[in-house]
């Protein structure tokens, strides 16, 4: 193995450079989505990235769906500021 490693440095380096950033990416977006079992497989398995871009592309989507919001032109959204507690009769529109 060392003997391959050696022989092969240059190819050996350039994969491990291209796993890097999908294995950082697909475990960040498994934490964030709070996908556990997703999370610690693409911690155990090293499959050369095929694992983690395959998650990130076509299994992380799964289980959340976005809310598209439907508004009207006419309607205005009304929210409280997040940072002034202190007055709570002040409206922020948006």
């Amino acid at each position: 193995m060392e003997k391959f490693i050696l022989e092969h440095l240059l190819i050996v380096t350039i994969v491990v450079l291209l796993t890097i950033p999908f294995k950082a990416a697909a475990l960040w977006r498994a934490a964030r989505r709070g996908h556990i079992g997703w999370f610690l497989t693409l911690i155990i398995i090293n499959s050369l990235a095929i694992l983690d871009i395959l998650y990130i592309f076509v299994f992380s989507n799964f289980g959340t769906k976005k809310k598209e919001d439907v508004q009207d032109e006419e309607s205005v959204i009304v929210r409280q500021p997040r940072f002034s507690q202190g007055v709570k009769n002040r409206q922020t529109i948006v």
